[in-house]
């Protein structure tokens, strides 16, 4: 099991990720290589018809929706269907301002011709579980509640992330199960964290030196997000929840490279149990970080085609 030759020899070209102890520089770092590594491997989206608007959460700060739509598309003219899109980071960084999320939401709703709807959610430690994804529940209420007035189609929503964002997609699809009931058409899911408990990561083909140096620092961003311990909570842990029954229908990404791979496959094993409509792709050769390595990885390119033909399900009738 080895890493696409095209990714590694991109990545071979700039300076490894940088972490720190002080968070600030560590979100410094992250963006740092963000502008350094995407020029090198990322395909830039075409500038697009935007609007933005502020959720209100009780008890959470205000969080930044960003609603990206199809090219030519006037705002609010005709409703169209609409994905919440969520970055990873490890709950700790990311942002709107990343390039690795804005430009693929970019590309994905031009591409699907859908609104895809990012939002900025708070980050821990300073704002801990559960108020990232109580801003979520919030966000995809105000899609159905106030939506319409922007072009959205309540009736046609899904829902999106990456790695710790599919971790909040695949709880906020729980949430809404339990709570709402809106009726979410899709979930996707991107190399998600599913079990923070790390039972379920596989670490087959990871190297014996990558998973020594990659677990307590895995472990660490846990604590981080969920200080209280209640890693078990099926909110937290959606791969623990005792009834996956009645969630909307599962698209599914994982790495080969990536212990996280587990977590999805596990997850999507679960979810056909349960009765819900699943579908899961392994990306050979791909690790956490390159299924967007679109510019140089047919891996990459592969995985964001799927993406779009599951986006472009959301057009059909219901």
């Amino acid at each position: 099991m080895e890493l696409e030759p095209a990714v590694a020899a991109a990545r071979a070209r700039v300076p490894r990720e940088q972490q720190s102890q002080d968070l600030i520089e560590h979100r410094r770092l992250a963006d740092a290589y963000q502008d350094q590594i995407w020029p090198l491997v990322g395909l830039d989206g075409p500038e697009l018809p935007t609007r933005e608007v502020m959720i209100s959460t009780p008890g959470r700060p205000d969080a930044l929706l960003r609603l990206l739509y199809p090219p030519g598309v006037e705002p609010g003219r005709d409703p169209l269907p609409v994905c919440l899109t969520l970055f990873g980071g490890g709950w700790r960084q990311g942002g709107l301002h990343h390039p690795s999320f804005s430009q693929p939401a970019a590309r994905r709703a031009a591409g699907a011709g859908v609104i895809m709807a990012c939002l900025s959610y708070a980050l821990a430690p300073e704002h801990p579980y559960p108020a990232a994804l109580d801003q979520c529940v919030a966000a995809l209420d105000w899609l159905v509640d106030h939506g319409p007035e922007y072009g959205v189609d309540p009736g046609r929503i899904g829902v999106d992330g990456t790695s710790a964002g599919g971790n909040l997609a695949a709880a906020l699809a729980l949430r809404n199960r339990d709570g709402a009931g809106h009726p979410l058409r899709l979930q996707i899911l991107e190399v998600a964290a599913l079990d923070l408990t790390g039972g379920h990561f596989d670490w087959t083909g990871v190297d014996p030196a990558v998973r020594s140096g990659a677990l307590p620092g895995l472990l660490d961003i846990v604590k981080q997000y969920v200080p209280s311990g209640l890693i078990t909570d099926p909110y937290v842990s959606p791969l623990l929840a005792d009834d996956l029954s009645g969630l909307p229908p599962a698209y599914i990404l994982t790495s080969e490279l990536d212990p996280l791979r587990g977590d999805g496959e596990a997850y999507a094993s679960a979810l056909a149990r349960a009765g819900v409509p699943v579908a899961a792709f392994r990306v050979i050769g791909a690790d956490h970080g390159s299924q967007i390595f679109e510019k140089v990885s047919l891996g990459a390119r592969a995985a964001q085609v799927m993406i779009n033909s599951a986006l472009r399900t959301l057009h059909d009738a219901g």
